[in-house]
């Protein structure tokens, strides 16, 4: 039954706040969802720092993800290295920065974001393999603690 009032001119109208409130809806849903999903880096704890056996799963993960352009070990290629300075032991990055950037990216740069292709849990695996590779370097080189600070 058609309303007394009806006018088909007002169809288009209709459809334009119909379809311009869906996409106000979707815009709001996605706007709310990344916002939870954006928690500050320096509030992310890596809940596997210091085992052994997820940075033993992280360097296998690192070399068949990571090596082509970061090198072996982290060490730097034809992108940056991430065992020493501000990616080192002490340094600016935390282990949530790192995790942040490797499922993110680095709009700009050729760090592309691996969140769609590795599980939060591997991507926690490379992190923890990188800080206890930046230790090893660190300790094979014999430097304190400050002398990251210079780099």
């Amino acid at each position: 039954m058609i309303p007394m009032s009806f006018n088909p001119e007002n169809r288009s109208t209709m459809r334009r706040r119909t379809t311009s409130g869906r996409k106000f809806a979707l815009t709001l849903t996605a706007c709310v969802v990344l916002a939870s999903t954006f928690v500050a880096a320096e509030d992310l704890v890596n809940p596997v720092a210091g085992d052994p056996v997820a940075a033993g799963k992280g360097e296998e993960l690192f070399a068949r993800n990571c090596q082509q352009c970061h090198n072996s070990r982290g060490k730097g290629g034809k992108c940056p290295q991430l065992v020493r300075g501000a990616w080192g032991p002490g340094g600016a990055n935390s282990d949530g920065f790192m995790y942040r950037v490797i499922a993110g990216g680095r709009p700009g740069t050729q760090m592309g974001a691996f969140g769609n292709h590795l599980t939060n849990d591997e991507i926690w695996q490379i992190v923890t393999f990188l800080r206890e590779e930046a230790k090893r370097v660190k300790a094979a080189s014999g430097k304190s603690e400050d002398d990251d600070h210079n780099w």
